[in-house]
């Protein structure tokens, strides 16, 4: 099945990123890059709370491990690093989501703190880094 970047297409691609994490809303600055295969959204990566040399990064997928692909991995870094111009990603995870800290681990992202309530009431959140010097998708 072929797969497809999708690019610029907010309106549709915020909306099924937010359903799949459960927040209500990103921030206004915004940015996704979708991955369909087959017509149907199977990734979407969010940035959003831009500075000069940040962003916040969310991934999003259809629950299956099909939608980890090369060309996603490659164009969201590209994308960051290199289009942006940006020296770090910065992402928020649920400290009781283990797979997701796996796999943000696995992508090169280090931990760098712990914040307890930061995903509300009784909701710790563990920050994590990826400096474009510790990229290695780019």
């Amino acid at each position: 099945m072929t797969a497809r970047l999708v690019y610029g297409e907010e309106e549709r691609l915020l909306p099924w990123a937010r359903e799949r994490i459960g927040i209500e809303a990103f921030r206004p600055d915004a940015r996704a890059i979708g991955l369909e295969r087959g017509g149907e959204l199977v990734a979407v990566v969010v940035f959003d709370n831009w500075s000069d040399v940040d962003a916040h990064i969310h991934i999003a997928s259809d629950g299956t491990r099909r939608w980890m692909s090369k060309e996603l991995l490659l164009a969201t870094f590209a994308f960051a690093f290199t289009q942006a111009g940006l020296l770090r990603l910065t992402g928020m995870v649920d400290e009781t989501n283990a797979q997701a800290l796996a796999f943000d681990e696995h992508l090169g992202f280090v931990r760098e703190g712990y914040h307890p309530e930061a995903g509300g009431p009784g909701v710790a959140m563990i920050s994590l880094g990826l400096t474009k010097s510790r990229c290695r998708f780019i």
